[in-house]
């Protein structure tokens, strides 16, 4: 690790030689009406044919050698600023942009022409808007949902809001919100995810070409922010819908020093069954969120931020009848929070430090008369990382840093008690996980620029230690002002593995570290692709390859019970998996309408020495097609109309191909056996549906409202959830009784009115 730090310092003084001697313009960029930092805000010089652009914090350094420039500010749905800048000594310059009026522009986007511009690729920033706008299920916007309409992107199973990225496995997907790990980002089973639109800022999408400052999965990074807090005056949003309701406040504490914002959202199901429930009957089901976060604007040169999360999903049930009692308690749920300070060193370095806490739990207690027990399952992580940014020249970026997380595992605890006697079975895994990092976005001319990484991650587990190199690269290619060619190449490790038993999220899926025994899961990914905007960056399109080759993948042993085994890394088969696919994208981010269109052609395959008679066979997410079109049409400032349309390949699962007789000793008879082929031989039929959102909004004195009508699958269609063996079968044509595949189906055509406000 020493070699890292030596060479990141010898980079620094050589780069610092280089750029003596000139003069830096810094500061941050921010929307005038809220104070929120906009991240992504491109700066350009247009004589000098340079710029900058914004990192998360909204902080920009731009370092010249020249008296005299006209600098332009943009940010898509912001009204451009010019600034003439007599450059003599170095400036410190915070810009407020205005948003643009309703009816001037209707956008989508955020970073305009970034997808171009920039060497980083495999990367999507995700519409906040669209997440409010798309039509959904029970009227719940979710992030997750939209995730799953973008290109390498794959939906679990159906209604829920779980996803699979470029063939990887559910737990392949870093999520942060704030830095801080979500581990189980879902409510209801998976149908909902955690994260209430009301308070997110931005999103990210990493599926290719990582940037070095991330790792620890290996398919997906998804980067939440939350919002800073409005420090120009107060404001308020919220909703009520079929099963829950929602608020988030915001506003100044001081003016343009220090803002705050909270934001609330629960459901209200058990408050609806309860008239219905029998006597003797007491049952409950609720989930609900919680966001806040300060921020305080100390000085041009310090900023503190705190945020924190904590939600959860509670289910209860109690039945009474005369001498006896039996009830049941489940809970699952996240905490976190996080401790941020940013400081500006100088013009052309600045530092990110965080101080994170993270918590994931899963209990379930039980009780019938004087029988007592108890099941728990989770994790906790304390750590911290610092980050820089140095801009050395407007051609280079360049990110580096380190963290350190300790982890604490619990895969199972059992506890029981009968009367006085009690016992416990308790197994604890102690964790330390910590990285290096340096990353140079470099600009080597008007058509060449580069991302150059490296990433080095430590783990620790019983004396049991993992020391790896992870390099990533991107170059891009300038075609013209509009056209770019890209490629990537990122390597990844993985010391944190999910064992599940389903393809659903359920609370009861357990995690474990890496061992003497699990050895990290790594990753290969290799990508290229052609990217195009057009008419001033109204139209982005994209055409993506990629292949990715992975090693040490886990399976668990057919027949394992994942959670009560106390040897859980010896009943597991590791493999490896390699999935290949192409990906377009077109978006439309301007004018009445807006939206895109996305197309994958993917495939996924396992190979097990263990399984399928050691012959690879598909994965259970391996999709051939999967294509998805989403529309915004915007007629006047109170109607507005969203649609939404899905088409996939179905899931592949394994399922019988007949059945033998085999001779039955007892009863000198035959028993029917199911004959199994290769594993995941079948496919589940097509998925498709079509859903429709109506809005009509009215701009009030002092608020806003809006009425919504969501219709999911508006042609009913019977898609299905899952598919089983029923030996019973009653054939009605053939008056028979047999084997057959039957399938359910969960969500007909489902209309929902909700109601939204904001003041």
């Amino acid at each position: 690790m020493k070699w890292l730090f030596a060479s990141v310092f010898v980079f620094l003084v050589l780069s610092c030689s280089v750029s003596a001697q000139k003069y830096t313009i810094s500061g941050y960029v921010k929307d005038a009406s809220t104070g929120e930092v906009l991240i992504g805000a491109s700066l350009y010089v247009p004589k000098l044919k340079v710029g900058a652009v914004t990192n998360t914090y909204g902080f920009y350094s731009l370092t010249l050698g020249t008296d005299s420039v006209g600098l332009a500010i943009r940010f898509m749905g912001y009204k451009p600023v010019f600034k003439k800048i007599d450059l003599r000594k170095n400036i410190e310059l915070n810009i407020s942009l205005q948003t643009l009026e309703l009816g001037e522009v209707v956008i989508t986007g955020s970073k305009a022409g970034e997808n171009v511009d920039k060497p980083q690729m495999g990367v999507i920033d995700v519409p906040i808007t669209s997440i409010k706008e798309l039509p959904a299920i029970f009227g719940e916007k979710d992030l997750f949902k939209v995730l799953q309409l973008l290109p390498g992107v794959q939906s679990g199973s159906e209604g829920s809001a779980g996803f699979y990225v470029r063939g990887g496995g559910a737990d392949e997907n870093l999520i942060l919100l704030d830095d801080a790990v979500i581990y189980n980002p879902y409510h209801m089973a998976g149908f909902f995810s955690i994260f209430n639109g009301d308070a997110i800022k931005s999103v990210d999408l990493y599926k290719g070409g990582f940037p070095a400052e991330y790792g620890g999965r290996l398919s997906s990074i998804i980067d939440i922010t939350m919002k800073d807090g409005n420090d120009q005056s107060f404001h308020g949003e919220g909703g009520i819908g079929l099963i829950s309701s929602r608020l988030m406040l915001e506003g100044p504490i001081v003016k343009s020093k220090v803002s705050f914002m909270v934001s609330a959202r629960r459901t209200y199901l058990d408050l609806l069954i309860k008239p219905f429930l029998p006597a003797g009957t007491e049952a409950a089901y609720y989930f609900y969120d919680l966001n806040a976060k300060v921020n305080y604007i100390i000085s041009d040169k310090d900023r503190v931020y705190l945020s924190g999360y904590m939600g959860a999903d509670v289910l209860s049930t109690q039945l009474t009848s005369p001498g006896d009692t039996t009830g049941i308690g489940v809970s699952w749920g996240n905490k976190s929070a996080t401790a941020r300070w940013n400081h500006v060193f100088s013009p052309r370095l600045f530092a990110n430090t965080t101080v994170i806490y993270d918590d994931y739990n899963f209990t379930l207690n039980e009780q019938v008369n004087d029988l007592a027990a108890k099941i728990q399952s989770g994790i906790q992580d304390v750590g911290g990382k610092i980050d820089f940014d140095w801009f050395p020249s407007p051609l280079n970026h360049v990110k580096f840093g380190a963290f350190y997380t300790y982890s604490e595992f619990i895969p199972s605890l059992v506890q029981g008690q009968i009367g006085d006697l009690g016992f416990a079975n308790e197994q604890t895994k102690f964790v330390h996980n910590a990285a290096t990092y340096i990353n140079d976005e470099y600009t080597y001319s008007e058509k060449w620029s580069f991302n150059i990484g490296l990433r080095a991650p430590y783990f620790d587990y019983k004396q049991t230690t993992y020391f790896e190199v992870e390099p990533r690269f991107t170059a891009k290619y300038a075609l013209d002002k509009t056209t770019s060619l890209k490629a990537s190449y990122a390597m990844m490790y993985q010391n944190i593995h999910l064992l599940s038993s389903t393809s659903i999220s359920l609370p009861t899926d357990i995690w474990i570290p890496s061992s003497n025994i699990v050895r990290p899961e790594q990753s290969q990914q290799v990508s290229a692709g052609i990217f195009k905007n057009l008419l001033d960056n109204a139209f982005e399109t994209s055409a993506e390859i990629y292949y990715k080759k992975s090693n040490n993948v886990i399976e668990y042993q057919p027949g394992t019970d994942i959670f009560f085994n106390p040897d859980i890394d010896n009943a597991l088969y590791f493999g490896q998996g390699w999935s290949y696919g192409l990906e377009l994208f077109i978006k439309k981010n301007v004018g009445k309408f807006t939206g895109w269109l996305g197309y994958t052609l993917s495939w996924a395959n396992l190979q097990f020495d263990q399984l399928n008679n050691g012959e690879p066979f598909p994965a259970t997410y391996d999709r051939r097609h999967d294509f998805s079109i989403t529309g915004i049409y915007n007629f006047n400032k109170n109607w507005s109309f969203s649609t939404v349309f899905i088409y996939e390949t179905g899931s592949s699962l394994t399922v019988p191909l007949g059945t033998y007789d085999v001779p039955w000793s007892n009863n000198n008879g035959y028993i029917q056996v199911l004959d199994y082929g290769s594993m995941n031989q079948y496919k589940l039929p097509p998925y498709n549906r079509l859903d429709i959102g109506i809005k009509y909004s009215k701009q009030h004195k002092k608020y806003e409202d809006e009425w919504r009508l969501d219709i999911y699958n508006a042609y009913s269609r019977q898609n299905p959830y899952f598919v089983f063996i029923d030996p019973n079968y009653m054939d009605a044509n053939a008056n028979i009784t047999k084997a057959a595949a039957v399938q359910i189906s969960i969500f007909p055509i489902i209309p929902t009115v909700s109601y939204n406000f904001k003041f």
